[in-house]
């Protein structure tokens, strides 16, 4: 077998289909006119496809399907449907497989805000009426019970200032 026989005998069946793009149509026009091998062939294959055109027409033809649609309603009728618990099961599968990458994404942009909220939203890492609020070493704060009124005092260097709650009496802690 030549080497360009090789290369048409596969395009046999798209072409007696009509299925061939053009120029590989028109490259094995050209070729089966110069074979005789390809071209008889080609009629081999064009015979064996009428051949089974013409037995599936004559079963088709001879099939009774009068009675299809009430075979199939019966047998749709005598299924059992399916326990609660596994139509749910199918339900949450279907939405799951169908659904998985967008709602993978939601989840984990979910767990990456909720923890960008807990470290922003946290109080800071020491008590303000506690410690120094500044680097500076001279500065201090000064937690005052004045009265019925929790304070606090807070000096730096030459300035001083005074806080006083006016929201209610100071609760111990």
């Amino acid at each position: 077998m030549k080497r360009r026989c090789e290369e048409s005998v596969p395009l046999l069946g798209p072409f007696l289909d009509g299925e061939l793009p053009e120029e590989d149509r028109l490259w094995l026009v050209e070729h089966v006119s110069g074979c005789a091998s390809c071209a008889a062939r080609r009629v081999s294959l064009a015979a064996q496809r009428d051949a089974l055109r013409e037995a599936i027409g004559r079963r088709a033809a001879a099939a009774d399907l009068s009675r299809i649609a009430d075979a199939v309603l019966a047998r749709v009728a005598d299924e059992r449907p399916l326990a609660p618990v596994l139509r749910l099961q199918a339900w949450g599968t279907e939405l799951w497989r169908e659904r998985r990458g967008r709602l993978s994404a939601a989840a984990g942009l979910m767990v990456a805000a909720s923890l960008a909220a807990v470290v922003l939203l946290s109080p800071l890492g020491h008590d303000v009426r506690k410690g120094p609020l500044l680097a500076d070493a001279s500065t201090t704060v000064d937690e005052v019970d004045f009265e019925n009124h929790e304070g606090a005092v807070l000096q730096s260097g030459q300035t001083t200032v005074i806080w006083i709650d006016d929201d209610g009496p100071a609760v111990a802690r």
